[in-house]
């Protein structure tokens, strides 16, 4: 009796090891990621991920073609049993979220806190906010009147826009960021503001000049915005913006689906 004891021991000591590592490997696979790398909101949360290092599964969504797992999934999410799947959505144990500003910030609280891309001071993180706000409120629409421009007078006048929306940035940028040890909108220190708005900007160089020919850079340079455009390329040339900027090819290809046709 006792020899057979001895024997089944390290059978029992095996079992609990490969349990302890099979629940190890649930836990590191807990955190699920579901995103399209053309979308630019999704693209948000991926950086974020980059900028934690935080260990997750990307789930890849085909826009044309959502997965009826996705699908049920996002609807379960909202609780709207008809509501159109949108990317991104993020599973982190039995948490399940959506929209980019909420999965952004959750991961960044969570699983960065030591990285200060979350300001701590109230007025800083406001205003970091703040500077994502506008770009949708001024930057986003001039690029959507842009591609939707579909005679040439209508892109001059498009074009106005965005030079007019570019200054209002530059504007925002002197009066209410800083310079203080580097370009970013904080200075030296990256933040909330560059994980919100790095995606749209990267669009916002592709899709005019692409489509309409429209060259942002140039157009900074011309008006010279200089406070702009060092903010520009700094956070373009962050790593973790290289990282998950998304094929071009495959990005002007997404871009026909908001593209007028030109009739002139």
């Amino acid at each position: 009796m006792q020899a057979r004891v001895l024997l089944r021991t390290p059978t029992l000591a095996a079992s609990r090891v490969h349990r302890l590592s099979a629940r190890r490997a649930m836990a590191t696979m807990a955190l699920q990621f579901w995103a399209a790398p053309v979308c630019p909101y999704a693209q948000r949360g991926w950086i974020a991920l980059k900028e934690t290092g935080a260990k997750h599964e990307y789930k890849a969504v085909d826009l044309h073609n959502k997965s009826p797992e996705f699908v049920e999934l996002y609807r379960k999410v909202v609780q709207d049993p008809e509501a159109n799947a949108k990317v991104p959505v993020l599973v982190d144990g039995e948490l399940e979220i959506t929209e980019s500003p909420v999965v952004a910030e959750y991961i960044l609280n969570k699983y960065g806190p030591s990285t200060g891309i979350l300001p701590s001071e109230p007025a800083q993180l406001a205003k970091a906010r703040l500077w994502a706000d506008l770009w949708g409120s001024y930057v986003g629409p001039a690029q959507t009147a842009i591609l939707q421009a579909d005679t040439k007078a209508k892109v001059a006048e498009a074009t106005d826009k965005m030079a007019a929306a570019l200054k209002v940035m530059d504007a925002f940028l002197r009066s209410q960021g800083s310079t203080e040890g580097g370009a970013y909108f904080l200075g030296g220190r990256y933040s909330i503001a560059e994980v919100l708005t790095t995606s749209l900007l990267q669009r916002a160089i592709v899709y005019p000049k692409a489509y309409r020919g429209v060259d942002l850079r140039q157009l900074v340079k011309d008006n010279k915005l200089e406070r702009f455009e060092a903010w520009m390329e700094a956070a373009l040339a962050r790593p973790s913006a290289q990282e998950t900027h998304p094929d071009e090819a495959k990005l002007v290809e997404h871009g026909t689906k908001f593209t007028k046709p030109m009739q002139d």
